[in-house]
């Protein structure tokens, strides 16, 4: 559990690292992951608990059977739909500072699960090696 403060992904930062380590993940995918956990948490901060930095952050890791890895990020927020979410590299877009994330995180990863209940949001994503 991490608290909603952008210092925390240095926790998550280290995870990975181990989490590749031990799964004999290559340093592509290993740098391909850091980039989608960091939009995703960040998302959870900045969206989610809306920088509340008491708000946990809970991220949970998994290796599935086929070789991929299952990354869940739950927060306190009310979610979004990944499908309503604008394409950013649209013409109206193009000049904004923000709202890449989502873009960034389906570039790379799978959205398996966008899932809103009584006590908070989770997205869990599946990164497949490269």
């Amino acid at each position: 559990m991490l608290k909603s403060q952008d210092a925390e992904y240095e926790a998550l930062h280290r995870e990975i690292a181990d989490i590749c380590h031990a799964s004999g993940f290559g340093e592509d995918f290993r740098t391909i992951l850091e980039l989608t956990v960091k939009e995703a948490f960040v998302n959870a901060i900045v969206h989610g608990n809306r920088r509340q930095a008491a708000l946990p952050v809970v991220v949970t890791f998994f290796v599935d059977a086929s070789g991929g890895l299952r990354v869940s990020f739950r927060d306190c927020g009310n979610g979004f739909n990944p499908e309503d979410m604008p394409d950013p590299t649209e013409a109206d877009f193009l000049q904004r500072t923000s709202g890449r994330g989502v873009h960034i995180i389906r570039r790379y990863a799978e959205i398996i699960e966008a899932r809103r209940d009584a006590d908070g949001f989770t997205l869990t994503l599946r990164c497949s090696p490269c």
